[in-house]
């Protein structure tokens, strides 16, 4: 790392999960190439082995180390703090990149402009989508879903690049100097819906959302503990700020492709 050139920084909260983390850094080095990077790992009060293993990876990794879980906002505030990259890149502990991963999304944002963030396809371990863009599924209450979630990674409906209201945080890139003017997430949220409330304020900001296939990652999901324990009020701060200002968009994914349901899988 030292003082060598950053495109983009990777910016990956820990709170315990060891294995996670020791897993997602090796396939992370295992299968980027082709642009220069930094990775900051946030140690969130991890209780296990995380900190003696991040005190033993040597340069290769920045570690910010925090006495106690501060949750996934606040972290990922603090790495983006201490980023050097164009891009930010904001990656759960509990993803498995695969080749290619990064270079698909930088050139995604660097075709366009307008494009401030750039979302992944995330499968579970059993090859199922788990993520390909976060649709509005109804205006009052405010509620999310991840459209085609559990198709096979092969269903064309799903291998489509195309610009959403929301992409998951597990994998996101973004401009810096647009987290930075947005102030980055609204820490607010405690573990759940920080990343919908971000996208929602590029979007409203003039920005563009996109969704791309071509970067794919495994993701295990809520592998972190206590990840759901704040979920009922996360929701409503969201509805609070957005309800009524957000329109529902879930089927006009599905009439888009063409389908009556999205009961294809």
């Amino acid at each position: 790392m030292g003082n060598s050139p950053v495109l983009v920084s990777i910016i990956i909260p820990a709170y315990n999960g060891l294995s996670y983390t020791r897993q997602c850094l090796q396939a992370l080095w295992q299968n980027t190439s082709g642009i220069p990077y930094e990775v900051i790992v946030v140690n969130n009060g991890s209780t296990d082995e995380t900190g003696d293993f991040l005190a033993q990876t040597g340069t290769g990794v920045k570690v910010i180390a925090n006495q106690a879980n501060l949750g996934f906002a606040r972290a990922c505030n603090q790495g983006a703090g201490a980023a050097r990259g164009q891009y930010l890149v904001f990656l759960n502990n509990d993803t498995i990149p695969q080749r290619g991963w990064l270079a698909a999304l930088v050139a995604v944002v660097r075709r366009d402009p307008r494009i401030g963030v750039v979302g992944s396809k995330l499968l579970y371990p059993d090859g199922r989508v788990q993520h390909a863009g976060v649709a509005i599924r109804r205006e009052r209450p405010l509620g999310t879903q991840h459209i085609y979630k559990g198709c096979p990674a092969s269903v064309p409906q799903v291998n489509k690049e195309r610009d959403f209201q929301v992409v998951t945080g597990a994998c996101m890139l973004v401009r810096r100097d647009l987290f930075k003017v947005l102030q980055g997430f609204d820490e607010v949220y405690v573990n759940g819906y920080e990343d919908v409330d971000f996208c929602l304020r590029v979007r409203q900001a003039g920005w563009r959302v996109v969704y791309t296939p071509r970067s794919v990652l495994i993701h295990y999901e809520s592998a972190t503990e206590g990840r759901h324990r704040y979920n009922m009020q996360n929701l409503q701060r969201l509805n609070s700020r957005w309800q009524g200002k957000v329109k529902a968009d879930a089927g006009r994914y599905y009439q888009t492709d063409g389908l009556l349901s999205p009961e294809i899988c």
